[in-house]
């Protein structure tokens, strides 16, 4: 069974056609119009959205930089670098200390990184839904951006990046202990585009090394919080069987380009499902997306992936049972009428498929 079994279960309660949230970056400016939306159309899991339009500090690398050690942020060029500057030693032994003494202030993120989480808990407090979701950029993907004077990404520097890796873990705790706050359960997924490139010469690294990472992230949040459910969102085609094994309580990927790629782990995918645990399929497009793309063709594209799983021993019943239902990534660099069209349709398309 899943790690986090009282808030699988609770999931597994909730209709299947309201097992509907999102992807992180909307293209709203203002927190209320952004958070008004999601609650309509994701009223069970609502999601925390980044307004990367409104602030570059709500992108998924300058939103969790705050108090990373030995890291600086570049406010004209908006990106975070190795400050090689700073006192490593002194900054490491601040950092540890406040980790090991569980001050998780210490590592909140600043209203003006995030001004829709107050917004949307704000909202959430005497509503109905029993989740809210939020996320955190996964250590692999924020290592592999950052590098030392010689060029290597942080990832290599083992110090550092135990350190990175351990600090966006507590960023996640903090979230989901605000919104344990106002009575919810959290939902926590670990963004990782760059696991999309393991295998390619843009991502030098092993898999069994990226996933010592995901280990070690999913390690020390389990040991500190039971009552939450890890999600692993990964926006390209990538090792699935590895992700699968991971211990992950939700596999998030885009099912509308990489669904039969998924497909090809049919044994992995089994033994997943039993464990009790979530698979969130992004049925809509987002850098896809085009006025072209109509519910009924998204309806046959998934009800094909079904079939393809079916074939592979795993009835549609499982796997339904078992859904989520998001766009394939977020939806920050669209238009905003694109984004509001895209939350529709998953919203219309998860009722529409949770009588299959």
């Amino acid at each position: 069974m899943s790690e986090s079994g009282k808030a699988s279960d609770l999931l597994r309660s909730v209709d299947r056609g309201l097992r509907v949230t999102g992807i992180g970056s909307v293209p709203f400016l203002d927190p209320d119009e952004a958070c008004d939306l999601i609650l309509k159309h994701c009223p069970m899991i609502p999601y925390v959205p980044q307004l990367l339009k409104r602030d570059p500090r709500e992108s998924m690398f300058l939103q969790f930089a705050e108090n990373l050690p030995c890291l600086g942020v570049n406010y004209k060029k908006m990106h975070v670098f190795f400050d090689r500057t700073r006192d490593m030693g002194k900054e490491l032994d601040r950092f540890y200390d406040n980790l090991k003494q569980a001050h998780y202030d210490w590592f909140r993120i600043s209203p003006e990184y995030c001004r829709s989480l107050p917004v949307l808990l704000e909202k959430c407090r005497t509503s109905a839904n029993p989740f809210v979701k939020t996320q955190v950029t996964g250590p692999v993907t924020y290592l592999m951006s950052l590098a030392k004077g010689d060029k290597r990404p942080l990832i290599y520097d083992d110090a550092l990046a135990e350190a990175v890796t351990l600090g966006l873990a507590m960023k996640g705790l903090w979230q989901a202990n605000e919104i344990k706050k106002i009575g919810k359960t959290p939902l926590l997924f670990l963004d990782e585009p760059s696991l999309s490139e393991l295998g390619s010469a843009y991502m030098p690294i092993t898999t069994e090394k990226a996933r010592s990472f995901v280990d070690g992230f999913l390690g020390f949040i389990r040991k500190r919080d039971r009552d939450l459910l890890v999600g692993l969102h990964c926006c390209g085609n990538t090792d699935w069987g590895m992700i699968l094994e991971s211990g992950v309580d939700i596999v998030s990927l885009d099912s509308y380009s990489c669904g039969d790629k998924l497909m090809l782990y049919p044994k992995e995918t089994s033994r997943f499902l039993k464990r009790g645990v979530f698979i969130a399929f992004g049925i809509v497009p987002t850098s896809e997306y085009g006025n072209w793309i109509t519910e009924n063709a998204l309806y046959d594209q998934f009800m094909s992936i079904l079939t393809g799983f079916e074939e592979r021993g795993i009835p549609r019943g499982e796997l339904l049972d078992h859904a989520i239902f998001t766009p394939a990534c977020g939806t920050g660099p669209l238009r905003p009428r694109d984004a509001r069209r895209i939350l529709e349709l998953v919203a219309s398309l998860a009722g529409r498929i949770q009588d299959r």
